[in-house]
C-alpha cells in the first residue's frame, strides 16, 4: 500500500505539472483584471518555468516531490519545447525533453528519455496544464472573491498580486486542464468521484502577479485541498491516511511575443 500511495503521489504530481460572481473588491482591480485578460488574449507567444510541488506524509515517512518544466510556447496553433525534470525528496530522479505540436484537434508529442525518442499521439486535454494562454484565461475570467494583497517585482517587472478562488465550474474545468482525470480514472477514482470531492471544497485558491501593461508575470494555484480528498479516498479509512501538507502549481512567465520558432527536431519526427 505504501509503495503505491507513493507512485500516486508522483503521478499526480506530473499531472498537475499542468478555472463569475463574488466578493470584489474595487473597480480599480476589476480594470486591472480585465486589462490583463484582454492583453494576454493577444499573446502569441512566452516561455514560462512551471513548479509543481506536493508535500505529504504517509504513517511515519514524509515525501516531497517537485516536478520542473522549463518550456517555450507558442499558443495559437499551440506548440510546446520543454525540458521536464522530477526530484523526490531532493534526488534527482528523471529529467527528459518534450516536443508538443497541434495536429487539429489532436497532439503530436515527441519526449527523449535515455537518449531515445518516442511519438505519442494524444488529445489536446492530455497536454493542457502545459498549455499557459489557455490556463491563464481560465483564472482571469472566473476568479471570485478576489482582493490586492501588495506588490512585487517579477523578473523586473513591478507587478499587483492579486489573490481569490476558483469555485464551481471553474475549479472543475481547472482540475481537468491539469490532467489529474487521466490519472485518477487508472486508479479507481472516477470522474463522479471528483465531482463529489469538488462539491466538498470551498474553492482552489489562485494568486495572480499581474504588470501595469496587464502581463500575468506569474500564478499560482492551491491545489492541496482538493490533493487530500483524492487520497482520503484512496485510503480506503485505513488508520494511517495519507496526509498531504501542500500541493501547489506555480508558473513564471517571460519573453512574451518574443520566443523563435522552433522545430521538431529530424530524430524526433523519425519516431513517428
Amino acid at each position: 500500500m505504501k509503495k503505491r500511495i507513493f507512485a500516486l503521489a508522483m503521478a499526480l504530481a506530473m499531472a498537475a505539472t499542468a478555472a463569475g460572481c463574488g466578493a470584489k473588491q474595487s473597480t480599480d482591480v476589476e480594470a486591472l483584471l480585465q486589462k490583463a485578460n484582454d492583453t494576454m488574449a493577444q499573446v502569441t507567444s512566452m516561455s514560462a518555468q512551471m513548479e509543481v510541488q506536493m508535500d505529504m506524509a504517509f504513517e511515519e515517512e514524509s515525501m516531497k516531490s517537485v516536478v520542473k518544466s522549463d518550456m517555450d510556447l507558442k499558443l495559437d496553433p499551440f506548440k510546446t519545447n520543454m525540458t521536464i525534470s522530477m526530484t523526490l525528496n531532493d534526488e534527482a530522479l528523471q529529467t527528459y525533453e518534450m516536443y508538443a505540436v497541434q495536429n487539429g484537434d489532436t497532439v503530436d508529442a515527441y519526449m527523449q528519455v535515455d537518449g531515445e525518442w518516442i511519438h505519442q499521439p494524444m488529445a489536446s486535454a492530455d497536454v493542457s496544464q502545459y498549455n499557459a494562454g489557455q490556463n491563464m484565461d481560465l483564472y482571469l475570467k472566473n476568479i471570485e472573491a478576489f482582493k490586492v494583497t501588495g506588490t512585487e517585482e517579477i523578473n523586473g517587472n513591478k507587478t499587483t498580486v492579486i489573490e481569490g478562488l476558483l469555485t464551481g465550474d471553474a475549479m472543475e474545468e481547472a482540475l481537468k486542464n491539469s490532467g489529474i482525470e487521466s490519472t485518477t480514472a487508472g486508479l479507481g477514482i472516477s470522474a463522479d468521484d471528483l465531482v463529489t470531492l469538488m462539491d466538498s471544497v470551498e474553492g482552489m485558491p489562485v494568486k495572480l502577479w499581474i504588470s501595469d501593461d496587464g502581463y500575468v508575470m506569474q500564478y499560482e494555484l492551491d491545489m492541496t485541498a482538493m490533493m487530500q480528498g483524492i487520497m482520503d479516498v484512496m485510503s480506503g479509512g485505513e488508520e494511517n491516511p495519507v496526509t498531504i501538507s501542500k500541493t501547489l502549481v506555480h508558473m513564471t512567465c517571460s519573453n512574451f511575443d518574443a520566443v523563435p520558432d522552433f522545430e521538431v527536431p529530424a530524430e524526433a519526427l523519425a519516431a513517428a
